[in-house]
């Protein structure tokens, strides 16, 4: 049960990147190319995760677009 106690303050002493208004990181212009949108993952880049979420930004994006013309 020790690993439990450990894993616990460990979580704490994590801090947040998101919260329900946003990530807390993020500069305050940033906007996805894709979408346009601001305060989401795609929005601004800094991780390896927020990279896959620009490039399924992207994909879903152009497939949107392709099926407009």
């Amino acid at each position: 049960m020790n690993h439990r106690k450990h894993k616990q303050t460990e979580n704490i002493k994590n801090r947040k990147m998101y919260t329900p208004e946003g990530y807390l990181k993020d500069p305050p212009d940033a906007k996805c190319p894709h979408c346009g949108k601001s305060d989401k993952s795609c929005s601004h880049v800094n991780s390896v995760s927020r990279a896959w979420a620009r490039d399924t930004c992207k994909k879903t994006n152009d497939k949107e677009n392709s099926t407009d013309s």
